[in-house]
Order: structure tokens, then sequence, then C-alpha cells
């Protein structure tokens, strides 16, 4: 009897049990989503305002450029930053946006020009930024919004957006208007779910042009590469998704975008998942330890994440290096080598300086393999890298183009000094001394000074010529391409 009621007493505990955590469990999923339906829906509903204030923002620059330009274009003699008329229009302008838009002007050399001049023009040059360089490309050209960036006068992030400027005084090629994060980050702080909501407006190729609340660290940056973009924000008008890692800040989101029309643009509304479900947290204790034990596992799965891009990173850096240096000499390989090159020639462009390559190649090299084997060859090679190596300048570059041959790209320096620097190159390495093989080692050199408009290709192909010259000439010298 006694073992009977016991087990209608288990029984009945039990059924308690399984009716309570039923109920418990059936409550907690309940609550759950409803509260994420709620929040989906104010989210989309904080898109949508966030997403008209962004198109109104943009549009009023817009139109504020499409003034200026129409008073640059009917006013063509006059120099638009000393004319009174267009300095007020501007004023008026900046004044009609409480201060948000700033508009400036670009001159075809890249300097910077303030409206009005208040000792900032001509002491910066902007001809590196994307949003000048974008109206000089026809694939680019037109409205253009650039790269948020910091201003290297006022030290303030702002988002460009430039116009070509086809008719103005004073050679002005471009007009953009600068949107000043810190003035909008109050407008757009409201609309953020706090503590740790976001509101977010990227470019249409994944980069950041704004984040609220802000950091420097997240704006600027891309997660084109990302789920969250390859999934949802690159690929959809618009949309509601939870993502359970952020691609910013690795917290679970939910988030509701769409994109701005008539602009490349996507601004997004999030929310933290944990402030989400904070109050069902205070209300479900059980559902509060299975969250500590999810939280566990996610800061372990995390950590396992972490390290697994940082052996990845690893990797992709080892693998870079070996794809980028030649394996025997340690110098740079032909790839290298046209990377460098190609900057280079970039940079004696931008700066109006002097660069000149120098093709090298040993003499009779295969005479050294036949004679001593390839041991004493690759020895050989190995050494001539070294001394070329030594005698480089820190900013000059040097690379193994291939067999025997290396080249020297000599940063800043014309063919008169380029010659001499060559000469002692040579000299260095004819002392080298290889107890391996008799004879001396030489090597004969072809001179090229880059021309202004002269491609990579071209300026490689005139030393390799002029290094013709030299080994035709009997080797163990130097010619120019003016010997030629």
């Amino acid at each position: 009897m006694q073992s009977g009621n016991r087990q209608i007493v288990v029984g009945l505990v039990g059924a308690l049990l399984v009716c309570l955590w039923s109920f418990v469990g059936f409550w907690s999923w309940w609550e759950r989503s409803s509260i994420i339906s709620s929040n989906t829906l104010n989210l989309e509903q904080l898109t949508t305002a966030v997403q008209e204030q962004t198109k109104g923002l943009f549009k009023q620059a817009e139109t504020s450029l499409v003034v200026a330009n129409h008073w640059m274009a009917a006013h063509p003699a006059d120099d638009p930053g000393k004319a009174p008329e267009f300095i007020d229009l501007v004023e008026r302008l900046r004044k009609t946006s409480d201060g948000l838009l700033d508009i400036r002007m670009v001159t075809r050399s890249g300097g910077l020009r303030y409206i009005p001049d208040r000792g900032q023009t001509n002491h910066t040059n902007v001809a590196d930024r994307d949003y000048f360089r974008a109206q000089f490309d026809e694939k680019t050209r037109g409205l253009f919004v650039a790269n948020p960036l910091v201003s290297r006068v006022t030290g303030k992030w702002g988002i460009p957006i430039s116009i070509p400027v086809d008719k103005a005084g004073g050679d002005v090629a471009v007009l953009f208007v600068a949107i000043a994060l810190d003035g909008i980050s109050g407008s757009f702080e409201s609309e953020r779910i706090k503590p740790s909501g976001t509101v977010d407006i990227s470019r249409m190729d994944g980069t950041f042009l704004f984040r609220s609340p802000m950091d420097g660290k997240v704006i600027g940056s891309s997660i084109a590469q990302s789920t969250a973009w390859t999934q949802h924000l690159g690929v959809s008008p618009k949309g509601v998704y939870q993502s359970e890692r952020s691609p910013v800040d690795g917290k679970p989101r939910l988030v509701s975008f769409a994109r701005v029309p008539d602009y490349p643009l996507v601004v997004s509304v999030t929310a933290a998942v944990d402030d989400v479900l904070e109050p069902w947290r205070i209300q479900s204790f059980n559902l509060a330890m299975v969250a500590v034990v999810v939280s566990l596992f996610g800061v372990l799965l995390g950590s396992r994440l972490m390290r697994a891009m940082t052996s990845e990173e690893k990797s992709r850096r080892e693998l870079e290096h070996l794809m980028l240096t030649d394996p025997l000499t340690g110098v740079g390989n032909r790839r290298m080598l046209r990377l460098q090159l190609d900057e280079e020639i970039l940079r004696a462009q931008r700066y109006s300086r002097a660069l000149t390559a120098v093709f090298f190649d040993l003499d009779h090299f295969k005479r050294v393999n036949d004679t001593y084997g390839h041991k004493v060859g690759d020895s050989v090679l190995t050494r001539v890298a070294e001394s070329l190596s030594s005698n480089l300048r820190q900013s000059d570059h040097i690379g193994r183009f291939g067999g025997e041959e290396f080249v020297v790209l000599l940063t800043e320096t014309g063919i008169e000094e380029a010659m001499r620097l060559v000469e002692r190159m040579r000299a260095a390495v004819a002392a080298i001394q290889m107890p391996e093989m008799q004879g001396q080692i030489t090597i004969s050199a072809g001179l090229a000074q880059w021309r202004p408009g002269e491609s990579g290709d071209m300026l490689l192909h005139r030393s390799d010529r002029a290094l013709y010259r030299a080994k035709e000439s009997g080797r163990n010298r130097s010619h120019t391409d003016q010997d030629t």
C-alpha cells in the first residue's frame, strides 16, 4: 500500500513537474516570440524614418551642389571663391542645413578651396582623395558618394559628395559637400534603440559611411565579405533578419535595413538581441540559465573562431610573402617588382620625381652552372643578390626578374647619379670571392630613366634594351638607353 502511494506521489509530483515546466517552456517561448515580433515591427518603423531622413540629407546635399554648380555655369568668368554673391549663396545653403553641409571647391591640381576662404586655400592638396579622382574617371564621374574621411584641415569626420565642374572660374574642377558626421550623429542617435542598438549608413559596396553611436574604428571599414552583406544587405532592397554574430562587434542582433531611393546607400537599424530580451530574462530565471550556457558556448565558439582567424591570417601573410619573394635569393620576385614599379611610377608622376630602372644580368652565368654545377650557381645568385641589396638605399627596390637577371628601381634618381650607383654596385659584385670557383664574377647593367606618361612595361623594355647593348658591347659594363 505504501509502495503504491509512493508511486502515486512520485507520479503526481512528476506530472506536476512536467506540467509546470511545460507551462514555463510554453510561456517562455510565447513571451520571447512576442518580444521579438514587437521589436521587429519597431525596427522596421525606425528604418523607414532613418531612410527618409538619410534621403533628405543627401538630397539636400545634392541640391546644394547643383545650385552652386548652376551659379558657376552662369558666371564662368568669375572666381567663385572671391565672388560675394556666390559666397553669400553658399553661406545661405550652409545655414539651411543647420551647418551639416559644407560646400568646398577643388582646383584641377587638387588644391582645396574653402568658401569663404579663411586662410586654408592652397594650403591643402586633396588630389589623392577619391572624391577628387572620381571626377576624372568616366566610370565614376558625376554625383559621387566618397569614402568617409577625417578632414586634413578640421580633423573631423565627414562624408564627401562630389560633382564635376565644367564651367567655372578660379580653375575649379570639382565641387563637393562634406556632411559633418558629428553634426548628424545627434539626430540619428534619437532613432537608436538604447543601449547597444545602432543606426548605420553604408554604401552599396559595403563601406560604412556612418554609425551611431560614432565609432571611428568602424567608419570607413567594409563588411562586403560578411554573411550579413552577401545574404541580406547587399542583395535585397529591404528586409529584417537576425544575425547570430554581427560582422562588426560579434553581437547577436536584430537588423532591419532598406536601400535609399536614388542614392547608392543602405540604412540599417539594429538592436542587440541581449537588450531586446532583457525583460524576458528577468521574468524567466530558467531561460536566463540557458542563456548563460549559450553565452558561455558562444564565448568558447568565438574564442575558437578568433584563433582560427588568427591562424588563417598568419597563413595568408606567410603565403603572400612566399608569393612575392624569390625563394632562392630572398629578394622580391617579378610580381613584387611589378607592384613596386607601379607604385613608384605613380609617386614619380604625382610629385615630378626622377625614377631609374636598372636591368642587371650576370655575365656567362650558364658557364658557371655548366662548369661548377647548379649548387654553385645558386650560391653565386644569392651572393650577388646580397651584394646588390647591401648597396641600395632604403627607398630603392630590388627583385629577381628571372634566371640570372635582377632589376633595381632607384627612386628619386636621375640617369647620371644612377650610373654612379650602378658602377659602385658592379664593382662590389666583382669583389665577391667564391672559393668554390675560379675567376671573377662580373655583371652587366642597362639603365633607363622614367619618362612622364611612360608605362612600367616600356621603362623595363628600355632598360632591358640598354642591357642588351651592354652585353653586345663585351659585357662587364653599363649602358643607358641613350647609348642604344
